[in-house]
C-alpha cells in the first residue's frame, strides 16, 4: 500500500528534478507523471484483485489516439505535429491523474 502512495510522490520529485535540469524547456516537469501514475494504477488493481487490464487498456487507448493523430497529420499537411503531440501528452497527464484518483477512491470504499 505504501508503494501505491509513494509512486505519485516519486513522480513529483522527478518532475521537480526535470524542472531544475531543464528550466527553459518546452516540456514541463509534470510531463513525467503519467509513467508513475499508470504504474500506481496497476498496483491498485493488483491490490484489490480488480481486472488488471484497466491501466493497460487506458494506455493502449492513448497510444491509439496518438497513432490516429499521426495519420491525420500526415493526411492534412497543414497542422503542426509537435503541437498535436504536446496537446495529447497534456491530455495523458490529466487523464492519468484522474484515473489514479478514481482508482484510489474505489479501493478505499
Amino acid at each position: 500500500m505504501t508503494k501505491i502512495l509513494l509512486m505519485p510522490l516519486l513522480g513529483l520529485a522527478a518532475a521537480y528534478v526535470v524542472n531544475l535540469i531543464w528550466p527553459k524547456a518546452s516540456f514541463r516537469g509534470y510531463d513525467v507523471m503519467p509513467f508513475f501514475l499508470i504504474y500506481a494504477c496497476q498496483l491498485l488493481t493488483d491490490l484489490k484483485k480488480l481486472p488488471s487490464f484497466l491501466p493497460s487498456a487506458f494506455l493502449l487507448y492513448f497510444i491509439l489516439i496518438l497513432l490516429s493523430a499521426i495519420k491525420w497529420a500526415m493526411i492534412n499537411k497543414n497542422i503542426s505535429l509537435s503541437k498535436m503531440f504536446r496537446q495529447f501528452w497534456s491530455y495523458l497527464d490529466a487523464c492519468s491523474f484522474f484515473w489514479y484518483l478514481g482508482l484510489l477512491l474505489v479501493t478505499m470504499i
